[in-house]
Order: structure tokens, then sequence, then C-alpha cells
């Protein structure tokens, strides 16, 4: 990445600010940043980017885990929508996309289970096992597809203003209901009964085997306050599906995803936004009932113009505070759900883990691992965390980055990268300090019993707690989707209703992280379009 300047500068294209101050301030420095900077520093506005961190990237960092070892920090999701990556040519800035061979292996009494992106290839392999779900895999795929492709229709615009709709905004509901009423009676029903369904009753209604059950709910789970029999989880597996369509299928950086955000900052850069790091935000300037900017490191900065990529609690309560918004919207915020459930933990291996029935094969380990038995598993791992308890037999996802990407490690070694699910912010007794060896102990327990050895592999492990997401990456409750993907916070209600398009209570002040449309997920787009919603404003 080209070097980080310092100050506003004078590198914006066409006007030069607005307003009485001028400029922009976009705090934070993760993807949602670099993409709202980019937009702004296109649109002729006089950009700053304001990162507490020593690096760009927020949740999408590759991080040296030990001398030689690369790996994903906290996200190894990449569903960065393919737009952003065309508008921000970030092709031309390096970033090279890699698809994995498979897309998911996950272990089972009856022997390995993979699936991959070819429907035709999956039942292939899971005749053996089941001729029931190998029958049924094609017909399940194609169904989500068609169900995910109306609802991707909802997540490239802002949403609707209900009082007073705009043309763009009667298009765009326009664009969605010609998409739903091209899907015929069948799936549209299936639009209508899927989005609040349990994903414990829509995996039964398709498959028979229990792993492959759980292995098709996963996606719907995985971050969230949810477990496979809570209402709603469906909806999550529908979004990931939705933003994997618009990012062109689900792909890995090579590099990892600090590759992403690095060219994604050189292309910002390029546009003409500043980029400063280890510069901290403590609070907003409000002044005549509208932010006037910023005071980072104990310095003033004024703008007309402040993006906020936190999560929206940490910029309401924290940032804002109580007397610009008022009790009725402190409630709110305070109200708002935010309480992580997973913990990361990266690990450095002198060898490939030995999965059963993988040797032949290794690239079966390329996509997602999967390692959760059944739904009962999952959910008895659930209950645990609805009552303040880490799971005492956590189900794990995992990825092994470098069997795609082998320059993560050296020669005949790798990285995991892996979400321990479920692992709550808030503990019932006791704290962080001192659960954290035990979840790391039950994890590695559980990997040794499907990868036998693999603890012997272990050169270095990093543990990144719930509480270590909240203290050091800046994600209130801990929660990576900076709030619960829940139909009560999505769409025009995400963060509050009211604000769900991206103008905060206070003027001048915009939503542009995870906690604004279209929430959560490695795209982007939220960013993009509070940067596009500010410019039309402005």
């Amino acid at each position: 990445m080209s070097r980080l300047r310092q100050g506003f500068g004078a590198q914006g294209r066409g006007r030069q600010g607005f307003g009485a101050q001028g400029g922009a301030i976009v705090i934070g420095g993760g993807h949602n940043g670099l993409a709202a900077a980019y937009v702004l520093a296109r649109g002729g506005v006089k950009t700053v980017v304001l990162e507490r961190r020593d690096e760009v990237g927020g949740g999408a960092v590759t991080g040296e885990l030990h001398p030689g070892f690369r790996c994903p920090t906290l996200s190894h999701n990449v569903m960065l929508h393919e737009r952003i990556v065309r508008e921000m040519e970030l092709r031309r800035h390096g970033v090279e996309f890699l698809a994995p061979p498979a897309a998911v292996f996950t272990p089972s009494a009856a022997g390995p289970i993979v699936l991959y992106d070819d429907p035709a290839r999956s039942a292939e392999h899971l005749r053996r096992i089941s001729a029931h779900d190998a029958a049924a895999i094609g017909p399940f795929r194609a169904a989500v597809r068609r169900v995910a492709s109306v609802v991707a229709t909802t997540l490239e615009s802002p949403p609707p203003d209900i009082d007073s709709p705009g043309a763009g905004d009667l298009w765009n509901l326009l664009k969605t209901g010609r998409a739903f009423r091209a899907l015929g009676a069948r799936d549209a029903h299936r639009v209508l009964q899927w989005l609040p369904m349990p994903i414990a009753d829509l995996a039964g209604e398709w498959f028979e085997y229990d792993a492959v059950r759980a292995a098709i709910a996963a996606p719907g789970l995985s971050g969230t306050m949810l477990g496979p029999r809570s209402a709603g989880s469906t909806l999550v597996m529908v979004l990931n599906e939705a933003h994997q369509q618009l990012a062109g299928g689900s792909r890995r950086v090579r590099g990892g995803p600090g590759a992403l955000t690095r060219a994604m900052a050189a292309a910002a850069e390029s546009a003409g936004a500043v980029i400063r790091t280890q510069t901290t935000v403590e609070r907003l300037v409000i002044a005549n009932g509208r932010v006037a900017g910023v005071v980072a490191g104990g310095q003033e900065m004024p703008a007309s113009l402040v993006l906020s990529t936190l999560d929206p609690k940490t910029t309401m309560l924290r940032l804002a505070g109580a007397e610009h918004l008022g009790p009725g919207l402190m409630v709110k915020a305070r109200n708002y759900r935010a309480q992580g459930t997973v913990a990361k933990l990266n690990l450095a291996l002198s060898g490939l883990p030995a999965f059963e029935g993988t040797t032949a094969s290794p690239a079966m380990l390329s996509g997602r691992i999967h390692i959760g038995p059944g739904l009962d598993y999952i959910e008895r791992a659930f209950d645990h965390v609805k009552y303040g308890r880490p799971s005492a037999e956590p189900w794990l996802e995992a990825t092994i980055p470098s069997i795609a990407d082998p320059g993560l490690a050296p020669a005949g070694a790798h990285v995991m990268s892996i979400y321990v699910h479920y692992a709550p912010r808030r503990l019932r007794t006791g704290d962080w300090t001192g659960a954290g060896p035990a979840l790391l102990a039950s994890t590695l327990q559980i990997l040794e019993r499907h990868a036998p050895g693999i603890s012997s592999l272990v050169v270095a492990s990093q543990l990144i707690t719930p509480e270590d997401l909240e203290t050091e990456y800046g994600l209130a409750g801990g929660h990576i989707f900076h709030g619960e993907l829940a139909a009560d916070q999505l769409s025009l209600m995400r963060p509050i209703l009211g604000y769900g398009r991206y103008q905060s209570p206070i003027p001048g002040l915009y939503f542009a992280g995870g906690g604004s449309q279209p929430g959560g997920f490695l795209t982007g787009a939220s960013g993009r379009l509070a940067a596009r919603a500010a410019l039309r404003r402005a």
C-alpha cells in the first residue's frame, strides 16, 4: 500500500470540500470505511480516514501468527460485492481472488462429507451416505439461489423512504417486486415461509442425514445469538447466500483478507483520500445541532460530514452522548441487540491436519470445515451461551487458507482459522482471563477427536475472545456483525427505526458500518451506500 499521508491535503478531485468547514471524516479504516472514502473522494470531497490501529483493515486483516505464518486474524470470509471490486479497480491494485476446490467438509460417523459448488458433484459424493440427500442437494441449492436472488435485489440500495419515497425508491421496490413475481408461486411461497423459519426446520424438510443438516444449517447461525431452532435463522442463511451472489461466489484473496483491504486503501488514496492510522477518535464535535468534526488524539478536526463505520452503540453512546440524543433515542440505542457469541482461534501448524479420508485429497479441506455432528449438538452448544457460559462442546467453523494460498505458511506447513461457537461476551461467572484457556483446551480436544494428532502440529496459537473483540477491535458487545441480523434489526430498522437510511439523529453524521443496511458480513456495501447518501444530501 502506498504511504499513509497526514492531514487533509489537497488531493481531492473537483470541488475542494463543501459547507462552511468543508471535508469529510470517515471513522474507521476497515472495508466499509475504505469503500466510503473512495466514494467520497471520487465525488470531489476532501476526505480523511481515521483508524485507531496501526494498520487499515478492521476485521479484514492478515496477521503474522508466528514467524513465517500469516493467518486471517478475524474474518476469513470475503464477500466484497463485485460492484465495489470493479468500481475501485481492485484487481488493478493487486487483488487476486481464489476459488477453493471444495465448498464444505464435515466429518461424520459415516465418513467425511464433502460438498461442492457444483451440485452434481455434491450429489455424487453424498450418494454413498444417503441417496435421499444426494437427490435433494441439487434442487435445494437451486431453490436457495432463487430465493436469495430476490433478497439480493434489496441489498445494493438504501432502504426505501416509506414516508416520502422518491423515484429511486420506487424503482428499487419495482425491481424487487418484479424479481418476486418472476419466481413463480412455489418459490414465492418459499420466500414468505423461509425468512422467519428456524434453519433446523428447513434443513429437516430437505435432508435426512443429521450431519448434512448441520452443515447446511451452519451459515444461518455463525456469529449470531441463534440456535438451529431459533426463528429467523433461515433469514441469516439466505442473507449469506444473497451476499455471496453479489460477491460472485465464495472467494478467498491471495495473501488473506489483509491483502484486500490494503488494495482498497491504495484505491482510496489514488482517488484522493488521506488515511491516518494510530489515530483514535475520542468524541464528535457537535455545534448548532449538527456535526462539526471530531476530536482525535486530543486535537479537534473540523468537517462538514462524519461517516462512522463503528458499530451503532459505540457511535451513539460513546462518540455522541446522551446530551445529543435525548432519552428516547438513548433507550433505543442501549436496547440495540449486539451481544457477541463467537471466539476466534488461529493456529500455526507444522503440517496438514489428518482429518479422516482427506490424506489422498487435501483439496477436500480447502473450503469451509464444519465440525458439529448434528443439529442437537449445535443446539446444546447454544444452550450454554443463553445462560452466559461458553459451550463445553463448541461447534467449529474453520478454514485452512494455506491449502489454496501456500504463501501464507512455510513449505509443508499451514495456518488454520477457526470460529468457535458459542462464546458469550458477558459471562455469568468469572471472566475471559480465566475462561479463555478452558475454551482453547476444549476446542483443541474437539479438533483432536476429528483430526488425531493435530495438537502435536501446533506451533503457535492465538485465541481472540469476545472481550478482545470489544476492547481490542472496537466491536461493542463483541458482535462481529455490529448487531444481530434479526428481522427487527434489518433494512429500515437497522440500527433504529427512523434512521435506517444512514443519516443518524445528528445532521451530518452517518452510519456507515455493518450496523446499517445491508448489515454485517464483509461486503463493503454499507460504507459505499452511506457515502452515496451523504453526497446526495451535501
